[in-house]
């Protein structure tokens, strides 16, 4: 059994290569796209309507902030969180 927890320690840089892997589909038209940039492929995207709730308020946050003030809005955050996730379920 001691074979298998002490095994010896390799010391020094250890030559690697880079895992190979075929290009996705994606990956080849992104770089056909780079190289003839007036031929864009147009993407569906979706549209997502906008919900305007005016209950929601965003408090903004300080740049500076001490790591306590920090932890302290981390803490009440999850107290929040935790006081809705309660009263969903009941």
């Amino acid at each position: 059994m001691g074979k298998i927890f002490n095994k010896k320690k390799v010391e020094g840089p250890v030559a690697t290569t880079a895992p190979e892997e075929s290009e996705s589909q994606g990956e080849m038209d992104y770089v056909d796209q780079l190289d003839n940039p007036k031929e864009v492929k147009e993407t569906p995207t979706k549209v997502v309507p906008k919900v305007e709730d005016k209950q929601v308020q965003y408090r903004e946050v300080p740049v500076c902030m001490s790591q306590a003030q920090i932890n302290n809005l981390i803490i009440e955050n999850n107290i929040m969180l935790k006081q809705i996730i309660s009263s969903m379920d009941d």
